[in-house]
């Protein structure tokens, strides 16, 4: 097990205490936030790891896609229960993620690794973006100011149709790249 590899099971463990903190409410807003970055921090640190040391495996070529979804689906759901995001939108996120994780998990059986395309590296920063903006709005949400409010909600539901636009295209995008029965 080599260091990026233990970044990325990192991850996994960071996501459930991210989860706990989401679930104690506004008084734990900003430890749900800083776990968030660090989480984050995790996903960049470990890929520039791997590639810069050559210590790329096939584990992580599975697992820290999984991991980045694992966090990314927690906080959208986490948020979209506190009525921060539509519920219907986070659910066509999560549709996309399930489809290409199963069908990574199907070429893997047969011994093929897909790796991460760009537009998915791309989608990924735009759904953290957006997390770290509404994790950013969640903590300011008791403060009297309703102008600033209002714009901060408007920028997160921007940012939200942008990540589902993103997100339906990068699975469209890992569809159509995928290998032909014969090239498998």
């Amino acid at each position: 097990m080599n260091l990026p590899n233990l970044l990325t099971l990192m991850r996994f463990f960071l996501t459930c205490i991210f989860v706990i903190f989401v679930q104690q409410g506004a008084d734990s807003a900003g430890w749900a936030m800083l776990v968030f970055v660090i989480a984050i921090a995790t996903d960049f640190m470990d890929g520039y790891i791997a590639r810069r040391y050559d210590l790329i495996t096939p584990f992580g070529k599975i697992m820290d896609p999984m991991a980045d979804k694992f966090l990314t689906l927690a906080a959208f759901f986490m948020l979209a229960f506190e009525g921060l995001f539509p519920l219907w939108m986070v659910v066509v996120i999560a549709v996309r993620e399930m489809l290409v994780t199963a069908s990574r998990i199907q070429y893997m059986t047969r011994g093929q690794v897909i790796p991460a395309e760009q537009t998915g590296k791309i989608k990924t920063v735009v759904q953290m973006t957006t997390i770290t903006a509404a994790l950013i709005y969640r903590m300011t949400m008791t403060w009297p100011d309703s102008f600033f409010k209002f714009y901060w909600q408007g920028l997160l539901f921007l940012l939200i149709i942008f990540s589902v636009i993103l997100t339906v295209w990068s699975g469209i995008e890992y569809f159509r790249n995928l290998p032909k029965e014969d090239e498998a």
